[in-house]
């Protein structure tokens, strides 16, 4: 899925133009083919998963989604729960990779902030119109699958380009999870009430937050 570049279901993985993207290199026709065919179930997951709810979806809709026999999908993932972790997985990978192309094109720390309140405010239509699918999962999938691991990634991330700029470690945690919090908030309101300048106005706070943090710290440190 490429309906925008924002960490969950649509956003793309490194490609061939991307400076520092690798990928393996090739293999057996019939791994490959495997591959993509559970590639296209994950994919297909994330999106109805997101749509309609997981309790909603059914393996027999993930398949004809993907375009694949409804009986193979067993052969890549034995239960519902396994789709829910893939899914889980994918967003994961997919935020890495999202502040990874940060972190290779711009070196210094305020222009990653403002990077990642970019990045944020490239998926407005699409959150206003369905939610957060990562925070859909956090209320949907079983605990075991660990759904919140893609916003821990970006609080990770988030604390560290902090940290970068003079922000204490404890401090830096408190703003980036605040900030996380902010956004979130501000797409559960403007999806109820199809606000995308909403939404728009309360991540651009979010990056003068992050970038005020930043700056107070490099003026100190001076």
């Amino acid at each position: 899925m490429t309906t925008d570049s924002v960490p969950g279901p649509s956003v793309p993985g490194p490609s061939a133009s991307d400076p520092g993207a690798s990928g393996p290199g090739p293999r057996p026709p019939i791994e490959a083919a495997r591959g993509a065919t559970r590639r296209r179930l994950v994919e297909a997951a994330a999106a109805l998963f997101w749509a309609d709810g997981y309790t909603a979806t059914s393996i027999a809709a993930v398949a004809a989604e993907a375009a694949v026999p409804a009986g193979n999908v067993f052969y890549h993932f034995k239960a519902k729960a396994d789709l829910a972790r893939a899914v889980v997985d994918l967003f994961a990978s997919e935020t890495a990779a999202s502040l990874a192309r940060i972190d290779r094109r711009q070196p210094k720390p305020l222009d990653r902030l403002a990077a990642f309140a970019a990045l944020l405010a490239d998926a407005v239509q699409s959150r206003v119109a369905r939610g957060c699918p990562i925070a859909r999962g956090t209320t949907e999938f079983p605990a075991a699958c660990e759904p919140a691991r893609p916003f821990t990634i970006m609080a990770d991330w988030l604390a560290a380009v902090l940290v970068a700029t003079g922000v204490g470690p404890e401090a830096a945690r408190a703003v980036a999870l605040s900030a996380l919090a902010r956004w979130q908030g501000a797409i559960v309101l403007a999806h109820a009430t199809a606000d995308e300048t909403l939404l728009a106005r309360e991540i651009e706070a979010v990056g003068q937050v992050l970038r005020t943090a930043a700056v107070g710290a490099l003026g100190a440190k001076t």
